[in-house]
């Protein structure tokens, strides 16, 4: 597909949609079901496919293997046959010094590839390593002369960046679609554990955005990473920003594929509650398009108080943060999660204390409390009662 057929077909999408999406993929499969879905871009980047190997995806910026030919041969062996005239955007490391990358991007032509965008990128790197990599002439400059040697070439061209700086250079070398990055995806158990808000974000965001809109207007403007994790999370962009689209790699094809497997291992290995109007179930099985999550906590809890149950767990088979999920459930509930969880364990102490003749270290595992010093510590302070004065106080009334 011609680079202008390509930038006129996107720009329906968004006049139409409103938006379009971009995916990172690592192997065949994954872009069939992309394609399926109805994705408007594939990008072949090492990211995607180290996550197929299960690692992080920020392996790709070690030298631990060879990332412009890693994406070659996935590429071209899996995504390429499969994809026929679909949109392939191949990433490609700029400051690779084994490539000449004039010959290099021809290469991609040839490949059938429609594009390149600059993945890795040294603007994922701050402080004394950045630094260090642009006085050696291989920082960020190197990616803008790609990617300007790129459109001059004829591809069309995706530039990831990471400041306002940066997007002005991409926009001024030709970039068809700059998308701002604001670092390694959040969520799951590869995500990064601290990513900024989704608040900040936004801001950093429309201040880029309105940048550009000074200098070119035409282009298209896209999001990717760190606090992005769910379309609700996309959709708050597109409703309080300019951006008219977004990249996703782990939130379309690690975070969703983590809770399915996870949960159909569990469904397989479980006794089971198969019934499709339980909640949990629904939420579990993947059976509900918008479920209510605070119902689905409340539920879980419910039926499993007498287990561990931890935030993150629940955050990763409903594919929400951890911060949105506490959110959600608050919002329901008027408690935090944990304060919440408390409570409803001990009124369940409370409850077989006064109608079993249970050991109370037996209902303490009941409760969920393997450690029978801090079921008590944990009562007492909740009641004012230790269990054993709280039963005895009970029988006197």
């Amino acid at each position: 597909m011609q680079r202008t057929e390509l930038v006129n077909r996107l720009k329906s999408v968004i006049q139409v949609n409103g938006h379009m999406l971009a995916v990172a993929t690592g192997n065949g499969m994954s872009a069939q079901y992309v394609m399926d879905g109805g994705a408007d871009l594939i990008l072949a980047i090492s990211a995607g496919r180290f996550r197929q190997m299960g690692q992080n995806a920020f392996s790709g910026f070690f030298s631990c293997t060879n990332t412009n030919q890693m994406v070659l041969d996935f590429a071209t062996k899996e995504i390429l046959p499969v994809t026929d005239d679909f949109p392939v955007i191949a990433g490609v490391f700029m400051q690779d010094p084994c490539i000449y990358l004039y010959e290099y991007l021809q290469n991609i032509m040839r490949n059938d590839f429609t594009g390149v965008i600059n993945y890795p990128s040294v603007g994922f790197f701050s402080g004394h390593f950045r630094n260090a990599l642009e006085e050696m002439g291989m920082g960020f400059k190197k990616e803008v002369e790609g990617i300007r040697l790129a459109h001059f070439l004829g591809l069309f061209t995706v530039a990831y960046v990471f400041d306002e700086q940066q997007a002005i250079q991409m926009a001024k070398a030709g970039a068809d679609i700059i998308c701002v990055h604001f670092g390694i995806t959040g969520g799951g158990s590869l995500g990064a554990d601290r990513f900024m808000s989704l608040e900040m974000a936004m801001e950093i965001a429309q201040n880029i955005f309105q940048k550009l809109n000074q200098i070119r207007p035409d282009i298209i403007k896209i999001v990717s990473g760190g606090p992005v994790q769910t379309p609700i999370d996309a959709h708050c962009f597109y409703q309080n920003t300019l951006c008219q689209g977004f990249l996703g790699g782990s939130p379309i094809e690690r975070l969703p594929v983590e809770r399915a497997m996870v949960n159909t291992v569990r469904a397989f290995k479980s006794a089971g509650d198969f019934d499709q109007k339980n909640i949990v179930s629904q939420v579990l099985n993947g059976n509900q398009q918008n479920p209510d999550y605070a119902d689905f906590m409340l539920e879980y809890i419910r039926k499993n108080y007498g287990k561990c149950i931890r935030l993150k767990d629940l955050a990763v088979v409903t594919h929400l943060s951890t911060t949105r999920l506490s959110v959600v459930f608050k919002e329901k509930t008027g408690k935090s999660f944990t304060r919440y969880l408390i409570d409803f364990r001990i009124d369940k102490a409370k409850e077989l204390l006064q109608t079993t003749d249970c050991q109370i270290k037996e209902i303490a595992l009941q409760c969920g409390y393997d450690d029978y010093s801090q079921f008590t510590k944990i009562f007492k302070k909740n009641t004012g009662f230790t269990p054993q004065e709280y039963r005895t106080f009970m029988k006197k009334c």
